[in-house]
């Protein structure tokens, strides 16, 4: 049950685990109280009462209950209570509606959504990905990848999310990427070349080959394993350069001939030469 009062200042306290995913500066609270002045508190603060000494500690309206504070410091008593709902909740139940509200409003960025994620996930009040999934209406993988995006990413690469540089949409091709180094690659890319997404897709490909840098040297020790294989080269196996092309061609006569090739091709990966050659070349390397 839910009732609406004027909750003194003093009263309200602001929890560790309190989901802020803007960032509050002077002059967004000086705004904000300026249009508080002008017009009043459009939208009331959520509190839930703690304990038996009149306490309450915020659900959702940081910004708006700073901006009171300031008004407050600067006028005094007048602004002493904040206009509020108050509900009673637990701690748990508190954190699943920060999530559903941020997930709700239309002026959090894709980066400010996935900080709101992150931050609900490490209160440890969600049993699992798929539990917070439902909680904001996403799917289990998109909020997964979202809360990676801190975990796994370079710090250039949130910033860059963070700053807009780089576009929740471009996230797909730096998951695809083996290791740091290459995403660190890929996002220099980006910015000094300014890259369209196709473009990006199609470096993140040849960066995701690396293992395949100078693959023509690569697949010729390949075909080294295999002398049926070593004598196709050049002629009915080409071997483009996959770093630039990623491409792979067989040329033959009729599908009788096709066959035999695919069945060299194929006998060759399942006897091993394969992926004893890969593992020699990542040692020099």
């Amino acid at each position: 049950m839910e009732t609406l009062e004027i909750i003194p200042l003093d009263a309200i306290i602001i929890p560790k685990n309190h989901i802020r995913v803007q960032s509050i500066g002077e002059k967004a609270i000086k705004k904000l109280a300026d249009s508080i002045t002008s017009s009043g508190l459009l939208v009331r603060i959520i509190v839930r009462p703690v304990g038996s000494g009149g306490k309450y500690e915020l659900v959702d309206g940081e910004r708006r209950l700073r901006a009171f504070r300031s008004l407050y410091e600067k006028e005094g008593r007048k602004w002493g209570g904040i206009p509020a709902i108050v509900e009673e909740m637990s701690p748990k139940e508190a954190v699943r509606r920060q999530v559903a509200i941020n997930e709700n409003r239309a002026d959090l960025t894709p980066y400010e959504k996935a900080k709101g994620y992150k931050m609900a996930w490490d209160t440890g009040y969600f049993t699992s990905y798929r539990e917070l999934a439902l909680t904001v209406g996403k799917s289990h993988t998109s909020v997964v990848r979202s809360i990676g995006i801190f975990d796994k990413f370079p710090k250039e690469i949130i910033d860059g999310f963070e700053a807009g540089t780089i576009k929740q949409k471009y996230l797909e091709s730096f998951y695809r990427l083996p290791d740091r180094k290459a995403m660190l690659k890929l996002l220099r890319a980006i910015v000094r070349e300014n890259l369209k997404s196709a473009e990006i897709r199609e470096l993140a490909n040849r960066l995701d080959e690396k293992w395949l840098s100078g693959d023509r040297e690569l697949l010729l020790q390949v075909a080294e394993k295999d002398p049926k294989i070593k004598a196709l080269l050049g002629n009915e196996i080409l071997i483009a350069d996959l770093v630039s092309k990623s491409k792979l061609t067989i040329n033959y006569t009729n599908l009788t001939r096709a066959k035999e090739l695919i069945k060299l091709i194929n006998a060759l990966m399942e006897s091993g030469a394969l992926r004893t050659t890969l593992a020699e070349y990542h040692k020099q390397q």
